[in-house]
């Protein structure tokens, strides 16, 4: 035993000494310095532009040390393969100029919105270039643009003239070096979580970007993603799950409540209405309005089912509080900043409440005034079992607001033509979009509601912002005004479920708000028929199974999930929601216990719009001088987003007359050409298309 331990006690002396050789090698313990250096730097940056000021960042290094130290252990990480490198400085600068970059985007996002930059936002850029001129003028587009090729300029002018290091590599110190470097920093970072110095989950992101710092919660949204296994996940506590979801049926007896729930006569009509970033501004403390802004939604709050609706996000991530209120599943059991709608739903299917109506014979309509592709709901809702899908591309006579966003008005129509496109019962599932920011800073409005009392702590850009949303606000509620007048005298049960998906960005605090907090809106449930009132206080993913109990249905495991828990009123407990996480991490990541292992639902044929697109002639010009023609399209329901499309190939270049016209120059004609009219998504992928019309050269006119 003595042999072992002066063995023992040898070799680790030989590895404190090897250890102090390496350390002391110059160019070596050089490096050391660098990258402990840099990496301060840089996270006091990182964490100036995250704050919006130099000096909230060098408060939070003295008040909080550890936190401040373990985001720059993350960087350091990420500088320490530099000294693999004879181009040492180089790809310290790279290192550097790669977390400046996290810096500035987090910065000019937090100036938009809320929600702090996180890695699920790379999923979005193809949403991004839609939306781009609506948050930016055409100057700070280009001011961007040209910002990021001198980024790319720097960097290429560092690898050129940045030094190299004068000795070759020796990766038998440098090697070990960067591996201890990382490692150490890797098994440092793992330990501040563990002692509970770092936080595992972030029930509000904003808030953890404050509390954690920028490059521990970015780099966090990178491997953070789906839902964790839950402890004990097994065949054994999903099944006794089920029967616990499952009982034995009985005979029925009078139940608590019993009186709330509506009488048995069919199943009504539901109409979800999704008001984007809609919430009642009377709660704003320090601001006072000659009228009310919103007097239908007000009378409604006031005189049918209501309550506060407690929702995911601020000021953005409209697809989240969507995702809650379609499935029932808990946003915070997912990713750092995911959105469901880019990830595992484009890919899998999911119990939605449109599965589950199906099951009654429901059909499923789902509508959104602005693209389909936006949050890929063009491949979403196929998987959350919807029929159709109703977007803007196929939308006629759409008005659009000052900010170009199309005026929820639309929607009136729109909801009636899915109710009157198939027979039975309908769930119609629709999401707007007028109220979306960006709101100006200047007034633009002709007229707006007089804002009277105002607190000093709003400034002019603000009031103006103010002044534009509230006016939206106000056309929103002129909706909500037509539809409870028109479905109150209808022949049909209908229910509207009302909700704001998140607050506006306005940068509000919980000071601000004189009721509610910043991630609660407002819900209502209508009905033209005798439904008791109820004013209790939900959770976005409980509302679905809320408005169906109220209807006498359970249908869905997550919807008797939930129903069981707010039967027993324990929604607060610990075991309700451990229950709800590990229900949905075996729907969409694990064995599919609930379901015997295989999945019951099926991915729907997505039918885009509720018309159909009309060619009825075509009237083509050769022009002699050009050789080609001039081509009149004539139909029904042409939209601005309509294409001609001649032998499959789209024609980008085609001008829309009206909604029965279209015309098209310098267009090379073969008879028996196949002309037809389509809404196309890209080059590649088309919404809906009209029969196609054969050309016959015979038939058209001539110039000279």
């Amino acid at each position: 035993m003595r042999k072992l331990l002066q063995s023992v006690n040898t070799r680790l002396h030989s590895a404190a000494a090897a250890v102090q050789r390496l350390f002391s090698k110059k160019p070596f313990s050089y490096a050391i310095v660098q990258v402990f250096l840099l990496s301060f730097l840089m996270t006091l940056i990182t964490d100036s532009f995250s704050r919006f000021s130099f000096f909230a960042a060098v408060a939070f290094l003295f008040t909080h040390p550890l936190i401040f130290a373990v985001n720059m252990l993350i960087i350091m990480i990420t500088l320490a393969p530099a000294i693999l490198f004879r181009h040492r400085s180089f790809f310290f600068f790279l290192g550097c100029i790669l977390w400046l970059a996290v810096g500035v985007i987090d910065f000019v996002v937090l100036h938009n919105r809320v929600t702090p930059f996180n890695a699920h936002d790379f999923r979005m850029l193809d949403d991004a270039k839609n939306v781009l001129f609506k948050y930016y003028n055409l100057l700070q587009v280009i001011g961007l643009c040209l910002l990021i090729l001198f980024g790319v300029f720097l960097l290429l002018l560092a690898f050129l003239k940045f030094p190299k290091q004068k000795e070759p590599v020796q990766y038998r110190y440098a090697l070990p070096l960067s591996l201890c470097i990382i490692f150490g920093c890797i098994l440092l970072c793992i330990g501040s979580r563990k002692v509970g110095v770092m936080a595992k989950t972030f029930p509000n992101v904003a808030d953890a970007y404050h509390d954690y710092g920028l490059p521990y919660c970015f780099v966090y949204s990178i491997i953070d993603s789906g839902i964790d296994k839950p402890t004990g996940y097994s065949s054994e506590r999903v099944q006794t799950l089920m029967e616990h979801l499952n009982p034995p049926k009985k005979d029925p007896t009078p139940t608590p409540g019993a009186d709330s729930v509506r009488p048995a006569k069919s199943d009504p009509n539901i109409i979800f209405i999704q008001l984007e970033s809609f919430f009642d501004p009377k709660r704003i403390r320090g601001i006072s309005f000659a009228t009310d802004p919103i007097p239908t939604h007000t009378y409604l709050r006031r005189n049918y089912t209501s309550g506060l609706l407690g929702v995911p996000s601020i000021s953005a991530g409209t697809a989240n509080t969507e995702f809650e209120v379609l499935t029932g599943m808990n946003m915070e059991d997912f990713g750092t900043g995911e959105y469901p709608f880019k990830t595992i739903l484009k890919e899998k299917t999911c119990e939605s409440i449109a599965y589950n109506l199906k099951e009654r014979g429901y059909s499923a309509h789902a509508i959104h005034n602005n693209t389909a592709t936006f949050y890929s709901r063009h491949i979403v809702y196929s998987n959350l079992g919807f029929d159709d899908f109703d977007t803007i591309e196929l939308m006629e006579n759409v008005e659009r607001n000052e900010l170009g966003w199309a005026r929820d008005s639309i929607l009136y129509d729109e909801i009636l033509q899915a109710l009157n496109s198939t027979p039975g019962s309908d769930l119609v599932f629709t999401v707007s979009v007028q109220g979306h920011g960006k709101y100006p800073d200047e007034d633009i409005l002709d007229n707006s509601i007089e804002l009277t009392d105002i607190s000093d702590a709003y400034d002019d850009n603000t009031i103006n912002g103010l002044k534009y949303y509230i006016a939206q606000l106000r056309e929103m509620d002129d909706l909500l005004a037509r539809l409870t007048a028109y479905f109150s005298d209808w022949d049909e049960d209908v229910v509207l479920v009302l909700y704001g998906d998140h607050l506006p960005g306005f940068n509000f605090t919980s000071d601000d708000l004189g009721l509610g907090g910043l991630l609660q809106t407002e819900y209502i449930v209508w009905s033209n028929f005798d439904l008791p009132i109820q004013h209790h206080d939900l959770e976005a993913y409980q509302l679905s199974a809320y408005v169906l109990s109220r209807l006498g249905m359970d249908n869905g495991l997550l919807t008797k999930l939930h129903q069981r828990h707010m039967e027993y009123n324990d929604v607060d407990s610990a075991q309700y929601m451990e229950e709800l996480t590990l229900l949905s991490y075996d729907m969409l990541y694990g064995q599919q216990f609930c379901w015997d292992g295989q999945s019951p639902l099926i991915r729907t044929n997505l039918v885009f719009g509720f018309r159909d697109i009309e060619l009825t002639s075509v009237h083509a010009i050769y022009d002699a001088g050009e050789k080609s023609y001039y081509l009149q399209v004539f139909g029904n329901h042409f939209t601005p987003y309509s294409d001609i499309y001649i032998n499959g190939s789209r024609r980008k270049d085609t001008i829309v007359v009206s909604d029965g016209e279209l015309f098209l120059s310098g267009v090379s004609l073969s008879d028996g050409d196949v002309i037809s009219v389509a809404m196309p998504i890209d080059d590649d992928n088309i919404l809906r298309e009209s029969a196609p019309l054969v050309f016959r050269a015979t038939e058209q006119s001539e110039t000279h």
